[in-house]
């Protein structure tokens, strides 16, 4: 590199340095709290498309990590993640290693007790994927059915399915035995599946919101999701609050579920809730 292009590029370096930094001197934060590092949002992320998706650098990307960007933009904070598998991402908050956590964490009464929630961000909805393009539950009697352990529809339809409902760890082992037809047809978060089929899963399948039924709860009454946060931090919920219900009043979460392929509506939460 010849000694002039060299300076240049260290001087644009350090005008940029500069301005960054003036930036942040000159933010003013919407809210008053602390977090377990002043300045910053320590927050667990887990990969799980296209809610969260970590990046190099502490990037996070996906509908969470976009939402959770522009709150700690909003508080002048600067964010430092870690990716963990989704239990340890929980444990972290609860033990105060990290501050928050994201990746479609639904409003629980059980999470709720070790946990602080924030305000609902969007709904998560149940879809069916298939090839027939199966769209409620009553057309999935009697067949082979899978799903992935851990959503709220899980317990319901083992009482409506019985032996035919298989649990899986997670939507690619469903979506191999889907493929290979040992299942007859999938559940999983709408989204999700979505987010799938356009990385190349469930080739030739349709995915369908299910439709309501009363005998699976969260076919009538979608999860609400949040932000998880520390329990005895009530001055930072308050701040994920207002900063949520900001993004609502704008319409900028919409935005965000749009642009990640998701419907708009999805961001119509309703009353806060938590379920059983």
């Amino acid at each position: 590199m010849k000694p002039l292009k060299r300076i240049t590029r260290c001087l644009a370096l350090c005008v940029a340095v500069a301005a960054s930094a003036q930036a942040l001197a000159e933010c003013k934060p919407s809210h008053s709290f602390t977090t377990l590092i002043p300045g910053v949002l320590t927050v667990a992320a887990w990969v799980f498309p296209p809610y969260s998706i970590p990046g190099p650098n502490q990037e996070l990307g996906g509908v969470d990590g976009e939402i959770i960007r522009q709150i700690a933009a909003r508080e002048c904070l600067t964010i430092k993640a870690s990716v963990l598998d989704p239990a340890a991402a929980i444990q972290s908050v609860v033990t105060r290693r990290a501050d928050v956590v994201i990746g479609d964490w639904y409003r629980t009464v059980e999470r709720g007790k070790v946990l602080g929630l924030s305000a609902p961000l969007y709904l998560d909805v149940m879809g069916i994927i298939s090839k027939p393009g199966y769209a409620t539950v009553g057309e999935l009697e009697g067949k082979r059915v899978g799903t992935v352990q851990g959503y709220l529809w899980v317990n319901d339809l083992k009482k409506v399915l019985g032996d035919n409902l298989v649990l899986y760890p997670n939507p690619v082992a469903m979506a191999q035995d889907l493929a290979s037809g040992r299942i007859e047809a999938g559940i999983d978060s709408h989204a999700v599946a979505v987010a799938s089929q356009q990385k190349g899963a469930y080739q030739g399948a349709s995915i369908k919101v299910s439709a309501a039924d009363p005998r699976v709860k969260a076919t009538e009454q979608p999860g609400q999701t949040a932000i998880p946060y520390m329990l005895s931090n009530a001055e930072l919920g308050k701040a994920l609050d207002g900063n949520i219900q900001a993004l609502h009043d704008s319409g900028e979460i919409a935005r965000i579920l749009e642009a990640h392929g998701l419907d708009r509506q999805a961001a119509e939460v309703g009353a806060p809730r938590l379920v059983d």
